[in-house]
């Protein structure tokens, strides 16, 4: 009976999932159809959709879109997949090493409740306004939130969990990888979808540092000349990026995970 249920329950899931995008949607539409809202505020999805067909046949400020849509994700990727790595391991360390908690515990809550925007002016005199700068700015968010995520993994292994591993001769290596481990990776699979959308997040910001390349620099340039349709374009794909990279996330989480939410 199950799997008899099974694909009722993931068409009614889909037809959900869409409905929330279509109601926002036609809220859009009836708002700006009805003029409520001045297009300089809010313009209608026509506009924004022919500013969005516009910066893709065109591109933007002279650079194809993608060229922008391209430099973004690099920054993002690289940041990302660095922060990530190393938050992992510091934060199951931190888990299982109390020496290593207690050397990371200030500096890391320290850091946590800062606003990226209030270290921009510390990394354009550390690092100028190149790359490194924006790399660093989402690298060190996405590596706080990693670090608390895999540290909280670590820490909701049971001892019972950890006792009967030991006697039955496990060393400690052998604990980490079949015990430690596998108990984290929920945990840290939820942190990478986190840790993504705050690197997202992060990106306006980092290109705020200067340069003429990437998503955040076609949002503020357009936002400068009061062009809200692109404005609204940009944000959009950013969006959709960050919806297409959360469902990727969420798919791996499943495949690796595969023992979690099974309901």
């Amino acid at each position: 009976m199950s799997n008899d249920r099974d694909p009722l329950r993931k068409r009614r899931y889909a037809a959900l999932a869409l409905l929330s995008p279509a109601l926002l949607l036609l809220i859009w539409v009836l708002l700006t159809a009805r003029g409520a809202v001045a297009p300089i505020i809010l313009p209608s999805p026509l506009a924004v959709a022919a500013s969005f067909w516009d910066m893709i046949q065109n591109g933007y400020s002279g650079t194809p879109i993608w060229t922008h849509v391209a430099a973004s994700l690099m920054r993002v990727g690289v940041a990302f997949v660095l922060g990530s790595i190393l938050g992992v391991v510091i934060g199951l360390m931190r888990g299982r090493i109390t020496a290593v908690d207690a050397l990371f515990i200030v500096p890391a809550e320290i850091l946590r409740p800062i606003p990226p925007l209030g270290l921009i002016p510390l990394f354009i005199l550390w690092f100028g306004i190149g790359e490194l700068s924006k790399i660093t700015l989402i690298f060190v968010f996405v590596l706080l939130i990693m670090m608390v995520n895999a540290q909280a993994g670590a820490n909701a292994v049971g001892l019972d969990t950890l006792r009967a591993a030991q006697s039955m001769g496990a060393n400690r290596w052998q604990v980490f990888r079949f015990v430690v481990l596998p108990s984290a990776l929920p945990q840290i699979m939820t942190g990478l979808r986190i840790a993504m959308g705050t690197a997202l997040t992060i990106l306006v910001a980092s290109e705020l540092l200067g340069g003429d390349r990437g998503l955040g620099f076609v949002i503020l340039d357009a936002s400068s000349f009061f062009r809200t349709t692109y404005v609204f374009a940009g944000i959009i794909l950013i969006g959709l990026i960050g919806l297409i990279s959360d469902r990727i996330i969420a798919y791996a989480a499943r495949r690796i995970v595969h023992w979690e939410g099974r309901r």
